[in-house]
């Protein structure tokens, strides 16, 4: 691989604007539009969601198996990186432009084009995620690495907020929470797949100089379906793989969750403006941004796995402190403009602290690759980043899945019975809170606890790079050996 230069990264990162894109709209806006604009129950608002993540965890790992043996012109990852880009575009606008009317039509819609846009989504986020891994092989420029191209993700991610909160679902006379306005969904949806398009096409082209320096699948690595199947289960029996990406998973639940009941608890429970809404759930950008541009260096003083309890303790704690501190009387009226100060400062603070979380997960599996590729001698990015794939939309799916059936279990009242939070109950709303509040909070538990018996730490990994090299060494000097070795036999 010769020296990165600073334009191949910029292309590299460029490309997770369209993950930052799709994730953010899905994670904030998706059940809501279904539920709240369109009608939908919560129910069946989360059966269809939680269909689509859950052909997810089949084939983000299957794609990851694929993409490590394929072989064409293009290399390994970039074939399917092209080959995303329209499809997924388009299904991400018809999602949010359905073009039927009833309940269950509107389910069923919804059922299909998830999986779609889901699906699309693999064939461009896992080879995407795995090239990273390709870049490099230092243990600390993986971080810097990780911490940019998940800086671009958030660039992304405020893209929706901005064009959301600030033009398509700002407050009017005929909705004072534009968010219920049916008719700013459509081309709200096609700016953003427009947006998907660019940011694939443009790191696909921006990166595919490095194709014929980019390792290449080993004559062990085939498509044949069986050998697929043995890639990927070979890959889910490496424990580090195992605890590593299972702890974030289950941090992933209550993430995902409080990000779906933002929207409900942001316009019904502190009775705030859309752009005011805007501007609290926009202020996680430039903390995650200001958090990635930190995090490389204090990483480089703490081991990774001391980064992941930083990020998912300090994350919970100040995510669920507004909360906490209003029912112990510690918090602003809601409705207050002392309320939104106090909402954003807590936000920032909650993702600033769990950009360490971000980086180090991302980081670790390449280090679990390294350990992966000693013990099998075969490269498998794309196996563990497609489970990393499929993590990574869980917080996108099974979050507001599990959202929607709670939210028909506290019965929360139809859309059109509700404007304000006047409206609802009070019990109602005490339930809401205490779902996105402690119940947040109890939900990372058992993440800590898986993640206590993660042990690839930098030593170990040292000393793994050290005998894959040896290897390697052996490999290149045993044709220069042969001859003599031959001749000895002869003689």
């Amino acid at each position: 691989m010769p020296p990165l230069t600073l334009n191949t990264k910029l292309a590299y990162w460029f490309g997770q604007i369209a993950e930052g894109l799709k994730n953010t709209s899905f994670a904030v806006f998706l059940l809501f539009y279904y539920n709240q604009v369109l009608g939908v129950s919560g129910t069946l608002c989360g059966i269809a969601l939680f269909v689509g993540i859950s052909i997810d965890a089949v084939s983000d790992p299957l794609m990851g198996s694929i993409s490590d043996a394929w072989r064409s012109k293009y290399g390994r990852r970039h074939s399917f990186m092209y080959v995303s880009a329209l499809p997924m575009a388009v299904c991400f606008f018809l999602l949010f432009n359905p073009l039927v009317t009833t309940e269950i039509s509107l389910f069923i819609w919804l059922l299909v084009f998830v999986v779609l846009t889901r699906f699309t989504m693999t064939l461009y986020t896992v080879p995407h995620n795995a090239l990273g891994a390709e870049l490099t092989n230092d243990y600390h420029e993986r971080n810097s690495i990780m911490a940019f191209r998940l800086l671009f993700g958030s660039l992304g991610s405020l893209i929706v907020y901005g064009l959301g909160f600030g033009i398509f679902f700002a407050a009017s006379d005929a909705f004072p929470n534009g968010q219920t306005n049916v008719d700013a969904y459509p081309p709200f949806a096609a700016i953003l797949a427009l947006g998907i398009f660019v940011s694939i096409i443009g790191s696909a082209l921006g990166t595919k100089h490095l194709v014929p320096h980019l390792p290449k699948a080993t004559s062990a690595q085939t498509l044949n379906p069986v050998q697929i199947l043995l890639d990927v289960r070979s890959a889910f029996q490496n424990s580090s793989f195992i605890w590593l990406v299972g702890g974030f998973l289950l941090v992933s639940l209550p993430v995902g969750l409080g990000t779906a009941l933002q929207l409900y608890l942001n316009t019904y429970f502190w009775q705030i403006s859309p752009e005011n809404i805007g501007i609290v759930l926009g202020s996680s950008i430039p903390a995650l941004m200001l958090g990635l541009l930190i995090a490389p260096y204090m990483m480089q003083y703490i081991e990774k796995k001391q980064a992941l309890y930083i990020g998912a303790i300090g994350w919970v704690i100040f995510y669920i402190a507004p909360i906490v501190l209003h029912f112990a009387g510690l918090f602003p009226t809601p409705g207050s403009v002392n309320t939104v100060y106090a909402l954003v400062f807590c936000h920032f603070m909650a993702y600033l602290v769990l950009s360490p979380l971000s980086i180090a997960v991302s980081s670790m599996l390449a280090d679990v690759a390294d350990e992966q590729q000693l013990v099998t001698n075969a490269r498998q990015e794309g196996v563990f980043f497609g489970a990393y794939a499929f993590v990574i939309k869980a917080t996108a799916g099974i979050g507001p899945a599990i959202a929607g059936v709670l939210l028909d279990f506290i019965n929360w009242p139809d859309a059109e019975t509700i404007q304000s939070g006047e409206a609802i109950p009070p019990d109602t709303l005490f339930q809401l809170a205490m779902i996105a509040g402690p119940g947040l909070a109890i939900g990372f538990i058992p993440a800590l606890l898986v993640w206590r018996n993660y042990s690839l730490d930098k030593a170990r990994h040292k000393i793994i790079l050290a005998k894959i090299h040896s290897r390697e060494s052996e490999s290149d000097v045993a044709p220069l050996l042969a001859p003599s070795q031959e001749q000895a036999t002869k003689s």
